[in-house]
């Protein structure tokens, strides 16, 4: 009898130990024994039983409980763990990892695998990423179906996509359910976001063109239309990301057509879609304002669900638009009070320290900008992040330029340099930061080669990450003046304004119109010199 009570555990039930025991022992008998074993100390009687109407009892000490199970045979193991289970499922047990276990351990791998799956999505649901991947995993490893195999891989992706340090870990799910699940389906979305992840934080940037490419046929199933529509945004990102603006646009329209044809009534497509162009009207189309109106749109939808995630997106990305039109005290407080994004928005976790660094270097608050460049490079090499490394190093090397480090500045350029591996859409953004420096340093022809080597990337990739376009072509003409090139100084200066009258033309309003013009610094800086070397302008000409 103690054997048949050890497979439940430290505390058993009279009813189960009876369904055990089967023909071998009455249910009086076992009454009466377990009595006896009371009074003897071995086991101790509860007062109150997690099941309703059931008698629930404790071994007094472990290496009792651990004694007795060994004395079992292999097969009565494995019976009385499968009969176990069948008992606390019918008891209505809610842990699923204890159900899974006797399960798995009863020979019935797929009725355990099905509740390694359960217990993986209660891990998820609480964000223990590293449980939900273990769990998943303790799932696979009973050789399931199909049919549970391919959510318990994807719950794995899933967890990778808010935990980078996972990807290296689940990309072979993600290359696994590409190939398995159904086109278009919530699987095949998880597995896509992670593998679209996966090649860029590794560094493959040339196989994401081919692989990005198939999102143009796809139709998403009716239930994964949210999803298929974050996968069509870290298509259109990860095609920016490398450089192929024109590509990622062309993806973007796809996405607004399956928006308009099966997603307006689906609060997370139509919240994807806010936040493709929210985060890319600047620097693809040279349009802040417009970006600024689709963040502002996510409010509406974040009253309609209360998504934690939606509220720390839009918080995230209305701030950076703020920033880019001039907007820098407003940007400032929303990102001082979203502190929760660091951890919980996946590949941008790190977007929120990036831009209030940023931010506090412009307004001369350096001490905190430096402090939080140096807090983010530390964090991604403590997770073996080389991305965010690599665009923390660029941080600082602007950080201290603006300082007046400019030895602390210049060791910090090899490391941003490496950006160009994980994200040339930013490498002309640290390239006019290095001309600014060279310039700083009195290298003006150095510098003139740096600059000319961003202004052409710009064009090839028709953008430049972060919205940094405007500080590229304003390195570029200074260094041109400081080399003595006064008349190609002049075009470029007059070519920079007019782009910036351009881009202030669509603001609609006159107050962010004229902060964009007058309070971003490289702004300013541009339409001075402008007047300096030109003549009076204004965006009305």
């Amino acid at each position: 009898m103690l054997r048949a009570a050890s497979i439940f555990g430290e505390v058993c039930w009279e009813s189960g130990v009876i369904l055990l025991l089967g023909r071998a022992m009455s249910a009086t008998a076992v009454g009466n024994w377990l009595v006896k074993l009371v009074e003897q100390e071995v086991l101790a009687a509860r007062p109150r039983s997690r099941y309703t109407r059931e008698h629930e009892l404790s071994f007094r000490h472990a290496l009792l409980r651990e004694g007795a199970y060994a004395m079992l045979t292999e097969e009565d193991r494995r019976l009385g763990h499968r009969l176990a289970g069948q008992w606390l499922e019918r008891h209505g047990e809610v842990d699923p990892m204890e159900l899974a276990g006797h399960f798995e351990r009863g020979g019935d791998g797929e009725r355990a695998a099905r509740y390694y799956l359960h217990a993986s999505e209660q891990a998820f649901h609480v964000l223990d990423l590293d449980a939900t991947v273990a769990r998943a995993g303790l799932g696979l490893a009973c050789a399931p179906p199909p049919e549970l195999r391919i959510p318990l891989l994807s719950m794995r992706c899933d967890a990778s996509t808010q935990d980078l340090r996972l990807i290296s870990v689940t990309l072979p799910d993600a290359e696994e359910l590409l190939r398995t699940a159904p086109r278009g389906s919530i699987p095949w979305a998880a597995a896509s976001h992670t593998y679209f992840l996966g090649l860029l934080l590794a560094g493959r940037v040339e196989a994401l063109p081919s692989a990005i490419a198939v999102l143009r046929d796809v139709v998403p199933a009716p239930e994964a239309v949210g999803r298929m529509s974050l996968v069509f945004l870290m298509g259109i990102f990860s095609l920016d990301t490398i450089g192929q603006v024109s590509e990622g646009t062309v993806l973007e329209e796809r996405l607004f057509e399956i928006i308009r044809s099966m997603g307006a009534k689906e609060p997370f497509a139509r919240f994807w879609w806010n936040i493709s162009v929210g985060a890319r009207a600047s620097y693809a189309h040279g349009d802040p304002w417009r970006a600024l109106q689709h963040s502002d749109a996510i409010q509406l939808i974040f009253e309609e669900t209360r998504s934690e995630l939606m509220f720390l997106n839009m918080q995230l990305f209305r701030a950076m638009n703020l920033w880019y039109l001039g907007a820098a005290a407003p940007a400032e407080r929303l990102l001082e009070q979203i502190p929760a994004a660091d951890e919980k928005l996946g590949v941008v976790s790190a977007l929120r320290r990036f831009i209030l660094s940023w931010l506090r270097a412009e307004r001369g608050a350096f001490d905190e900008a430096r402090a939080l460049a140096v807090a983010l490079r530390e964090d991604a090499r403590a997770h073996g992040n080389a991305l965010e490394e690599a665009r923390a190093s660029w941080l600082l090397t602007e950080v201290l330029r603006c300082m007046g480090d400019l030895e602390g500045a210049e060791r910090e350029v090899p490391a941003a340099l490496r950006l160009e591996v994980h994200v040339p859409l930013e490498q002309p953004g640290v390239l006019g930061s290095l001309a600014a420096l060279r310039l700083a340093q009195g290298r003006a022809a150095e510098a003139l080669a740096v600059a000319e080597d961003a202004v052409a990337r710009c064009a090839a990739m028709g953008g430049c990450g972060l919205f940094r376009g405007a500080f590229v072509r304003l390195a570029h003409a200074e260094a041109l003046h400081a080399t003595g090139a006064h008349e190609a100084a002049r075009r470029a200066i007059g070519e920079a304004r007019d782009r910036l009258f351009a881009i202030a033309g669509r603001i609609a309003d006159s107050a962010y119109r004229q902060s964009f013009l007058e309070a971003v610094p490289e702004n300013a800086r541009t339409l001075e010199l402008a007047r300096a070397w030109l003549g009076e302008a204004t965006p009305s000409t």
